[in-house]
């Protein structure tokens, strides 16, 4: 750990631990002491005072802070009792003028105007030019014609003022990164659908010979070995998981804007889930991690709150999957080391969030616990680079030696019988879907069809063994195609002795006599055909294969090759964000949690020394 600085937290940082001390303290600036004709009460001062000194913060940062608190909550009430009263509301509006500076000005208006009014009034307070300016909220242009209520536009809505009566060059530049913003937004969008697409395609594909080489998602104990997922939350939990490997993806490339869109729908599609589902995984307290992760990276004080709440939730399922003093972990795996960089990071974020809160002896804990385990967790990169001479990967040799207390030989122990457990049970894997696709394809022949044509419709269903029975059922020229007809040397003659060997089994004479005749003769085949439809063959059965025309054929085939092509693009863009080790949530460098640690100490120190 690096040597720390005395530095104090920036204003804005104090700001949110004073607006959390208010709240805790039900405290309203608004209100007298602190209050008395709308002019700040000698008690403001007081209060000051008292949380300049619970915060280890200089007075006058805090006086300032309570002042803009104070100031804004009058501002607020002024607003609403103004639009409570004459139906005006309160629009922010914000510009920038000729000269560069930014301004912020307020006006009144009814919401039943239209945003070409608004900039009527826009432009006699601020002399720009009204047929010059776009009125931008969230991220869109008013359109002029359309009333302000019709756009979602409320009291005390913020509306940017983007000028055209700059020079062209100024004017293109900001159309540019006008349309740019639009664009990135909507590129965010059909990527997040793109994905979602990829998501709902690997849960109906799941063993798909097409996709047998790929790695797919799938929930596995803490071996390594897939726990059965009930079919109807089976989809829900595999979106749920892409989209957490996508966002993890982003946070990997430090963008944490994209990372935390993905995260929080992979949030909603857990919240799809049953609760039993997310006790026995881990999955979703790593979820509630790393979207505090991405807040406190992008500095979102905001959702204060809300992290608070993760945190919450991460513990609890953490304590659920491997024991609230990680003996549930230990049993199964015999070290916990690995797991271990979780409760780092949690520890971590609970300091963080407590700090905001303005809780700083508590802070103080959560980092200390957070620090010792960062000592702990740390691996020597020395020998990281010489495990990686044996053949290991960086990822391997990181786990290997957190696992194995930083020992070479038992972390290379370590990783050789982990490689043969994974072999092991992705062998077992594979014999199993085998099994399960032979005996559907099996259950296929039972009913009259072909191994051929079962087999081809089985892979055409994406081994969903009801959609392949309905392709056979009803397209015949797929459910007996012509190369599995004998040729006119190997045409059998239906005798009344093996029309009767049918009969003898309880069926109509004449259906016996069809269904040979349908099946060549076979006599096995035509059995198994009449029981499995009721003594009787269907229309579909008897048909000409022939009842498609060759060029229609080829158009629906090639239709068919074109959309696979398109569906397998799309699956591979999201099999490519999908980490090939089961453990890559658990690869972590440790340098950011260094990072963080060492800022919010800096901080804690610089406090405590104001305060001394």
């Amino acid at each position: 750990m690096r040597k720390m600085t005395t530095e104090g937290p920036p204003e804005n940082v104090v700001q949110d631990q004073v607006r959390s001390l208010l709240a805790d303290g039900n405290v309203k600036l608004w209100e007298p002491p602190y209050t008395t004709n709308n002019q700040a009460g000698a008690d403001l001062k007081d209060l000051a005072v008292v949380y300049s000194s619970q915060l280890g913060v200089g007075r006058e940062m805090v006086e300032r802070v309570l002042e803009s608190l104070r100031c804004n909550s009058l501002q607020g009430l002024i607003a609403k009792k103004a639009f409570e009263d004459t139906g005006l509301a309160t629009i922010r509006i914000h510009y920038t003028t000729c000269d560069k500076r930014k301004e912020k000005i307020k006006l009144l208006i009814t919401l039943n105007a239209s945003a070409r009014e608004l900039g009527t009034e826009i432009a006699r307070l601020t002399g720009m030019s009204e047929g010059h300016m776009k009125l931008i909220m969230n991220s869109k242009v008013l359109k002029m014609d359309q009333s302000l209520a019709e756009q979602n536009v409320k009291n005390n809505s913020t509306v940017m003022v983007m000028q055209t009566t700059v020079t062209q060059e100024e004017a293109r530049e900001q159309e540019t990164f006008f349309k740019e913003e639009i664009r990135e937004r909507e590129e965010s969008k059909a990527k997040i659908s793109r994905t979602r697409k990829g998501a709902e395609l690997l849960a109906q594909h799941g063993e798909n010979t097409d996709l047998s080489n790929a790695p797919y998602l799938e929930v596995a104990d803490q071996k390594g070995r897939p726990i059965p997922i009930p079919a109807v939350e089976k989809k829900a939990l595999v979106l749920a998981m892409t989209l957490h490997e996508k966002g993890r993806a982003f946070m990997k490339k430090k963008d944490y804007v994209s990372a935390l869109l993905y995260l929080l729908d992979a949030d909603a599609e857990f919240g799809k889930c049953g609760s039993e589902i997310l006790t026995i995984v881990d999955n979703y307290a790593v979820l509630q991690l790393e979207v505090v992760w991405c807040y406190v990276h992008l500095e979102q004080l905001d959702c204060l709150r809300d992290a608070e709440d993760r945190l919450r939730r991460a513990q609890t399922r953490l304590n659920s999957c491997y024991g609230e003093n990680l003996e549930r972990l230990y049993n199964l795996k015999g070290n916990t080391a690995k797991e271990q960089v979780l409760f780092l990071r949690l520890k971590l974020l609970q300091g963080v969030v407590l700090y905001h809160k303005g809780k700083l002896d508590e802070t103080n804990k959560h980092l200390n616990e957070a620090e010792m385990l960062l000592r702990k967790l740390s691996v020597d990169d020395t020998k990281v680079t010489k495990l990686m001479t044996f053949g290991f990967t960086a990822q391997e040799a990181r786990l290997g030696l957190r696992a194995c207390e930083d020992d070479i030989e038992s972390a290379a122990s370590h990783i050789y019988q982990r490689r043969e457990d994974k072999a092991e049970i992705r062998k077992k894997e594979r014999m199993e879907r085998k099994r399960k696709k032979q005996e559907a394809i099996n259950s296929l022949m039972a009913r009259g069809f072909s191994e051929n044509a079962a087999t081809k419709a089985f892979r055409s269903a994406n081994n969903n063994f009801k959609r392949a029975l309905d392709i056979l059922e009803n397209s015949p020229e797929l459910s007996h195609p012509e190369d599995d007809l004998p040729g006119p040397s190997h045409q059998v003659q239906i005798t009344e002795e093996t029309i009767n060997q049918v009969a003898f089994l309880g069926f109509d004479h004449s259906a016996a006599e069809i269904a040979l005749r349908r099946f060549h003769g076979d006599v096995e085949r035509s059995v198994q055909a009449l029981i499995a439809h009721d003594g009787f063959l269907p229309s579909s059965l008897l048909n000409s294969p022939s009842s498609s025309s060759p060029e229609d054929m080829e158009v629906d085939e090639g239709e068919s090759a074109e959309e696979r092509r398109k569906e397998r693009e799309i699956v591979e863009e999201v099999l490519a964000d999908i980490p090939e080790h089961e453990e890559d949530y658990l690869d972590m460098t440790l340098e950011e949690e260094k990072e963080v640690i060492y800022k919010y100490k800096s901080w804690l120190q610089g406090s405590q020394q104001s305060t001394s």
